[in-house]
């Protein structure tokens, strides 16, 4: 008796404590219930913001699993599809402190616009992220490069914080996201078209800037960067772009009043005189005379249903470079 009884602790203490192991080793299932509901839940805006960060931090580090993402995680750079590790992954030096953050919580999606070093020299950077699941599953990038130390296109030193792209826009006055869209899709139907017939709605303080360089509404320029927006596309100037492409309108922030837009620019080259609809005669000059086209984000600032500001990230690419995004 005394000996089934020692044996009976033994047995219940062996369980005990391998019960205690198995606790510890794996979850319960109310645990794993909330951490799945964690993952399920919507990234917010700081949540969306914070993932910007940690794909900065691995671009400088070098290391893509400092980067929450999926095993089958879409990157690509310039339009072009590479493997995470290459390119900006390889040769980034450090990220700028200008920064423009731009966050759909709904649709999962971030963009970015910044400043890249690579080697100490600086480039303009885009990027947009998509999250599920609190991993990214997609990285789409564009970085604008010197292509020598005394270029002045692109100019990141010309990028200066515009208070506009931060403030948060009242909550009575945030448009629909197709509203929004819908203006912005209407700046690029302006410019396919260029007769000089506006279809979008600007602000009469609307200016632009592209590649760290304001060419509309630039009081310290001369001819036509020194016209506004609406001024600008009235003269028919854009008539050598030959059409807006791949129009992806990939985050849409309704809090801010921002749509970023995934498109290129084709320039069939063929146009060497235009008539401009003041009857003045222009004569296309390089690059404008050969075909290439443009890849680009462009970021409208949307407020009072009415295009405020517009920055751009632009690379140039071969004409008519197909996208890797449909």
């Amino acid at each position: 008796m005394q000996n089934r009884v020692i044996t009976s602790i033994a047995v219940a203490l062996g369980l005990g404590i391998f019960g205690a192991f198995i606790a510890g080793a794996a979850p319960s299932k109310r645990e794993s219930a909330a951490a799945g509901a964690a993952a399920q839940a919507p990234c917010d805006r700081a949540c969306l913001n914070g993932f910007v960060d940690q794909y900065l931090a691995a671009l400088v580090a070098h290391d893509p699993s400092k980067l929450p993402h999926s095993p089958m995680v879409k990157y690509t750079e310039n339009n072009v599809v590479l493997q995470l590790g290459d390119g900006l992954w390889a040769t980034t030096d450090r990220i700028g402190s200008y920064k423009i953050y731009i966050d759909d919580p709904a649709a999962g999606e971030v963009g970015y616009f910044g400043v890249v070093y690579e080697d100490g020299n600086p480039g303009i950077f885009g990027t947009r992220l998509k999250i599920v699941d609190r991993k990214v599953t997609q990285i789409e990038t564009i970085v604008a490069r010197r292509e020598s130390a005394n270029s002045t296109f692109p100019n990141p030193q010309g990028l200066k914080e515009k208070p506009i792209f931060y403030e948060d826009l009242p909550p009575a006055e945030r448009l629909p996201r197709a509203r929004m869209i819908a203006i912005a899709n209407s700046y690029f139907d302006t410019i396919q078209e260029n007769t000089g017939k506006i279809y979008a709605p600007f602000d009469a303080n609307c200016a632009r800037v592209e590649n760290g360089v304001q060419t509309a509404n630039n009081p310290n320029a001369t001819g036509v960067a020194k016209m506004g927006c609406e001024a600008q596309l009235k003269t028919g100037l854009l008539r050598f772009v030959t059409r807006c492409r791949d129009r992806r309108f990939v985050v849409v922030d309704q809090q801010k009043g921002l749509v970023l837009v995934s498109a290129f620019f084709d320039h069939a080259g063929v146009l060497r005189t235009m008539k401009l609809t003041d009857g003045s005669t222009y004569h296309v000059k390089m690059p404008f005379d050969m075909p290439y086209s443009f890849v680009m984000f462009e970021l409208f600032k949307i407020q009072n249903a009415k295009i405020r500001q517009i920055e751009a990230v632009i690379d140039t690419v071969p004409y008519h470079m197909p996208t890797p995004w449909k």
